[in-house]
């Protein structure tokens, strides 16, 4: 509705809406709408077309008109309830659809005679639409009310997106406080092997001196007590041989007589 009214020229009505339903199936060039009566609205099909594809064809083919119909009409109804747009005038329209002079119709009766008044009467009137209505158009077809909650709820989902980012840098900041100290503690505890490994082994150098040193002052000791037992050994001898030598040249008493 809204492009044709914006196309210059175009007659915004009910037979070029239904057009735009239709891509490939082809649907109005082999059927039309006839409009004689209120009552009396009907689907032509064409013969060859109904000869070519069966009853079956035709009952898809009437299924598929009476739900657009359909769904046209009772929009018509609720826009023009709602004022959203216009439907004026009385178009001297007595079909919806193209239909050949040469071609040959069948009459088929299957539209619902409560159907039949709402499509003879939107089919004739020329339709205006309102500012409002374009106003809906641009916004997705949502009333005032239904923007005002899609705000709201995209607002919560914004602060519910802040607070999970914030839960989240908490829970790290609270992993972080928690792993540091341990990581820490494991670098201070290595640290704190490596000394105690070098503490170690001066401790068992100082050790292995202090052995050594030991050990040389029982050899000092030693090799002090073989010199004292040596000196003393070369003193008793000298006295030895001091005493004698006193015997040998002490005259007697018998010889200085």
């Amino acid at each position: 509705m809204i492009e044709l009214d914006d196309k210059v020229g175009s007659l915004n009505v009910l037979a070029n809406i239904l057009d735009s339903f239709y891509g490939d199936t082809h649907l109005p060039d082999h059927c039309y709408i006839e409009l004689k009566s209120e009552i009396d609205v009907s689907i032509q099909v064409r013969d060859d077309a109904l000869a070519e594809n069966g009853l079956d064809w035709i009952k898809e083919v009437d299924e598929d008109i009476s739900k657009k119909l359909l769904t046209a009409v009772a929009l018509f109804q609720y826009l023009e309830e709602k004022r959203l747009a216009y439907f004026v005038g009385e178009l001297d329209l007595s079909s919806l659809g193209e239909v050949w002079a040469d071609i040959h119709y069948t009459r088929c009766e299957f539209l619902d005679a409560d159907l039949k008044p709402l499509i003879f009467r939107y089919s004739k009137k020329k339709i205006f639409v309102s500012e409002t209505l374009r106003i809906l158009e641009k916004n997705d077809f949502k009333t005032g009310e239904e923007l005002r909650h899609q705000e709201e709820v995209s607002s919560m989902k914004r602060q519910l997106n802040l607070t999970r980012a914030a839960l989240g840098f908490t829970l790290i900041g609270l992993l972080v406080s928690i792993l540091v100290p341990i990581f820490v503690t494991s670098s201070v505890e290595i640290k704190n092997d490596g000394v105690s490994q070098v503490l170690g082994a001066i401790e068992a150098e100082f050790e292995r001196i202090n052995d050594i040193e030991e050990s040389s002052n029982e050899r000092l000791d030693d090799l002090e007590s073989a010199v004292l037992s040596l000196q003393e050994s070369i003193a008793g001898g000298d006295a030895s041989t001091s005493k004698a030598h006193d015997e040998e040249v002490l005259p007697t008493a018998d010889g200085g007589g």
